[in-house]
């Protein structure tokens, strides 16, 4: 409950900024400060007197019961700087955003893919091959955009690849809205829509390259899928590219417009050429002869083998497991406990199973 109090200052037009100056580890009490919060508290912080009564003044306009229900209603988990699930890739930046807006399950270990909006069959044929091919050790982030980012979320939906949709609006306002149904699917497979923008902010021409940074800080690589001079997707990749983090791309048609920039990070060696997923591999030091290889298992029932077919997916909770396949959860827990004492599955530090 006491987080709630800190989508109120945000809402009121509190900054990450202002977060960080007043709060620390050891102090985190939102909601006493939110209710003690007047001209003289306000002053300590060095706020200017303009900035503090328009703080104050907006405050006097909010229902605080309106946001709470929206944030119980949309089972939105706010995320501190200070907390233990707080993204340690954003952790490591020279300015991270102190708090994100959750809906779903969020991790590290993120492939960024970005590009054109006017994505081509060629740019869609990058993202079929790659995607599913990193499954194993990557999740997908992107913005949500139309075309490309769009189309790097619909083909993890489609091969259950984990996936996060980051957000320049609040994270109730899908944008742009003819990607609702994507957005839902997401939620759907338990995965995860983010945002560190202010309850109801819509989507602001500004916030998107804000955005961008979130989508480049987050990630372990940025994979260019193709791009135009002065293409937004240049941000992300020169964000990349200055928090030293591997930035990929693939050749192109040295005469299509779209490819003009993938092209030119070749020819100046500022990313590395991707031929197959593999090479992506190589730059993390994974090794993997076949990415499509699977181990000879040998089952019990045919439970047993849809748990772990659930499982080469995704990690899955108990209960997840058991909504998944329909089952009751002493039979899916007793077939668990199976399946770890033949060496099939074991539980990870999240509390969620996953194959040896």
């Amino acid at each position: 409950m006491w987080k709630k109090y800190l989508a109120l200052l945000h809402k009121i037009w509190f900054t990450h900024k202002n977060f960080f100056e007043i709060f620390s580890e050891s102090y985190l009490d939102f909601k006493d400060f939110y209710e003690k919060l007047d001209f003289q508290v306000l002053k300590k912080y060095k706020i200017s007197e303009q900035k503090i009564s328009q703080i104050l003044e907006n405050k006097s306009k909010i229902n605080p019961k309106d946001i709470f229900e929206k944030i119980d209603d949309l089972d939105v988990k706010i995320t501190t700087f200070f907390d233990l699930d707080y993204p340690k890739n954003l952790k490591n930046i020279f300015n991270p955003p102190f708090l994100l807006y959750v809906r779903g399950n969020i991790s590290d270990n993120f492939l960024a893919f970005v590009g054109s909006r006017a994505i081509s069959s060629y740019g869609k044929k990058l993202i079929e091959n790659f995607v599913p091919k990193v499954w194993k050790y990557f999740w997908i982030i992107s913005g949500g955009a139309l075309w490309c980012d769009s189309y790097a979320h619909k083909i993890a939906l489609e091969n259950s690849v984990k996936t996060i949709s980051v957000f320049g609006t609040w994270i109730d306002i899908f944008y742009p809205s003819v990607n609702s149904n994507l957005f839902e699917e997401i939620l759907k497979k338990w995965w995860a829509l983010v945002s560190i923008f202010p309850v109801g902010e819509p989507g602001n021409p500004y916030n998107f390259p804000i955005r961008n940074e979130i989508v480049a800080w987050w990630s372990d690589g940025v994979f260019v899928v193709e791009a135009k001079q002065k293409s937004w997707s240049l941000i992300t990749a020169n964000l990349a590219l200055d928090l030293g983090k591997e930035l990929f791309t693939s050749p192109w048609d040295i005469f299509r417009p779209n490819s003009s920039w993938c092209n030119d990070l070749l020819a100046l060696s500022s990313a590395k050429m991707v031929l197959k997923a593999e090479d992506i591999l190589e730059e993390f030091n994974i090794k993997s002869k076949n990415l499509n290889d699977k181990k000879t298992v040998n089952f019990s029932d045919e439970l047993e083998k849809n748990i772990y077919n659930l499982l080469l997916k995704e990690q899955l909770n108990i209960d997840q497991i058991s909504q998944e396949l329909n089952l009751d959860i002493s039979t899916t827990s007793l077939k668990i406990s199976f399946m770890e004492l033949s060496l099939l599955i074991r539980k990870s530090e999240n509390w969620k199973y996953e194959i040896i």
